[in-house]
């Protein structure tokens, strides 16, 4: 199998194309031929050592493919499946557990199914779940225009609340007001024009650094601040005292809590399923790569200059 493999932490020169041999599924996992892969800020993150808990070199990098199930005896040979893995995604084989397995419905390509799962359950959950966004609450969402940014406009307007979007230049602020969003504003002012009665209810963070802090100063009284990502690298701590007082939550979010909890994992796909079958959420694919320019995916994910999701072709 062709496959990225990431040789030492590092910079983007630690990634290398390599030939290996097809893996064979274990009891309970099924091997994909992989059509389209994710590029997420956790493979950057992987890449280099600053993932809590990630793999260590040599290893084949990817948390997220769409592909065919092609062996194993837990799901049909021939089914249409995306999944979330730890890492090996990034390769045109992979074998992977069958219950991390989602069927990709007929209507959706591969492109679209590997642009799904980790954008889309992250928007989602961090505006139910653990933000708790209520019909006609602000929310505000930090990287609108990036991949769970574009999601989760989309997401947040369904749910009736309303919408005020950041993002770093002025072509990527018009595509989130085409998106849906009510405002889209600059990171140099959007803690000028949120405080008081304009302060968002809920805050979607996954830039670290000023951005965080800036952001923790504009919560309400009951407000939350949701962290699913540090994108800047910069990770902030948290004054307690402050938001004990100020009555406010700093709360995180990593998918793997969600693939914890079977039930709470399937209704928010049925969710999410049947917004994308009514044409409700747009999947917001932006770049179309191969994957033999994985470094070259790996510098535009990190330059900020991408919009929406990055998929990979093997």
């Amino acid at each position: 199998m062709k496959a990225v493999r990431v040789k030492g932490f590092g910079d983007v020169d630690q990634l290398e194309i390599v030939e290996l041999p097809d893996p064979e599924p274990k009891p309970g996992e099924v091997r994909l031929r992989v059509e389209a892969c994710g590029l997420n800020y956790a493979d950057v993150m992987q890449r280099e050592g600053l993932y809590p808990n990630g793999p260590k070199p040599p290893f084949i990098p990817g948390v997220e493919a769409a592909g065919v199930v092609e062996a194993g005896d837990s799901l049909p040979v021939g089914s249409r499946v995306v999944t979330i893995a730890g890492s090996g995604c990034h390769a045109d084989r992979v074998c992977v557990q069958a219950i991390a397995c989602m069927p990709v419905p007929d209507s959706m390509s591969f492109v679209e199914a590997a642009a799904f799962p980790v954008q889309y359950l992250t928007a989602y959950h961090a505006l139910t779940t653990v933000g708790r966004a209520e019909p006609g609450d602000t929310v505000l969402i930090h990287a609108a225009a990036g991949g769970v940014g574009t999601a989760a406009v989309q997401i947040a307007k369904l749910l009736g609340l309303r919408v005020i979007g950041t993002a770093s230049s002025e072509e990527k602020r018009k595509r989130v007001l085409e998106l849906g969003a009510d405002e889209v504003l600059s990171y140099d002012e959007f803690d000028q024009k949120l405080t008081g009665k304009n302060a968002p209810a809920v805050i979607l963070e996954a830039v670290g650094g000023d951005v965080f802090r800036r952001s923790v100063a504009i919560l309400p009284t009951l407000g939350r601040l949701v962290v699913f990502g540090a994108a800047s690298k910069d990770v902030q701590p948290v004054d307690t005292l402050k938001i004990l007082f100020r009555s406010q939550g700093v709360l995180g979010l990593h998918l793997s809590a969600i693939f914890e909890r079977p039930d709470l994992l399937r209704r928010s796909l049925a969710t999410l399923f049947d917004w994308l079958a009514e044409r409700k959420l747009k999947i917001q694919v932006g770049h179309v790569l191969p994957l033999a320019q994985i470094a070259e995916a790996h510098q535009l994910l990190s330059s900020r200059k991408s919009y929406g999701k990055i998929v990979l072709l093997p």
